[in-house]
């Protein structure tokens, strides 16, 4: 492989896991109160809970098949980031000489989401609904949640335990999630919809990606510091074309 293809190949395989990103510890503003993990007749909302009621949450990406599929994780993002207020939050990556951006952005009050994609000097911007799910990735469906007594310290957060299975498939493996952060419906735009505390330690698969996200450090001084604002000339996309655009990175990987 000569030498411009194989930076090439590296772009692809990078934006391609931006757009996995999406699904960090997605946020809404919807709240559901048949959610794994709330008690029977509570009435608590986001106004209500105590907890952080903003700050930034970092992550740290592991890839788990990467000695099996063969592909060299280093050179993929190994960090993402999510920054709340009780006004939006933002879940983002940056990378390779600031040539790509990802951001999923959720207002709360309003219901808007958006997700912001930036390949080298093209931006697009995708408006979903406020109960869609993100576009891009395995949603797990029939996902079973079981609830368990044990908890651990993740990132400082006191994190409780969940079992995760699916009845079509012998996927089994264990998350957390922390009620020390205050966020309504932390889950409603990713897979774990079912869990309604935010995700200290998960899994997310998307194409031959399997990887593994926890959470590594918390600042509660460290929130959104103004309104997420698009770049000059983005274009608004739809949905399908989002999917579009990363069908054809990893047909090409």
């Amino acid at each position: 492989m000569n030498v411009y293809l194989g930076k090439l190949n590296f772009m692809r395989q990078f934006c391609i896991t931006l757009l996995i990103a999406l699904i960090v510890a997605g946020c809404n503003g919807k709240i559901d109160k048949n959610k794994t993990g709330n008690k029977e007749g509570n009435t608590e909302t986001a106004d209500t809970k105590a907890g952080y009621r903003e700050g930034r949450l970092e992550y740290k990406i592991t890839y788990l098949n990467a000695d099996k599929d063969n592909y060299d994780p280093l050179i993929l993002p190994q960090v993402m980031s999510l920054q709340f207020n009780q006004d939006f939050c933002i879940n983002s990556i940056d990378g390779f000489m600031n040539m790509f951006r990802l951001a999923n952005v959720i207002y709360f009050k309003s219901h808007e989401v958006f997700t912001h994609l930036k390949y080298f000097d093209k931006n697009f911007a995708y408006v979903g609904g406020s109960n869609d799910m993100m576009c891009c990735f395995d949603p797990m469906s029939n996902m079973i949640v079981k609830t368990d007594t044990a908890t651990r310290e993740i990132a400082g957060l006191k994190s409780q335990r969940a079992f995760i299975s699916f009845p079509d498939r012998p996927d089994t493996f264990s998350v957390y999630y922390t009620y020390d952060i205050n966020l309504p419906a932390p889950n409603e735009t990713n897979p774990y919809r079912k869990i309604d505390g935010v995700l200290t330690s998960f899994r997310l698969n998307m194409g031959h990606y399997d990887m593994e996200f926890r959470a590594t450090e918390f600042n509660p001084k460290n929130p959104p510091e103004e309104k997420f604002r698009f770049p000059e000339g983005t274009y608004k996309v739809k949905r399908d074309y989002l999917v579009k655009i990363l069908e054809e990175l990893m047909s090409e990987v």
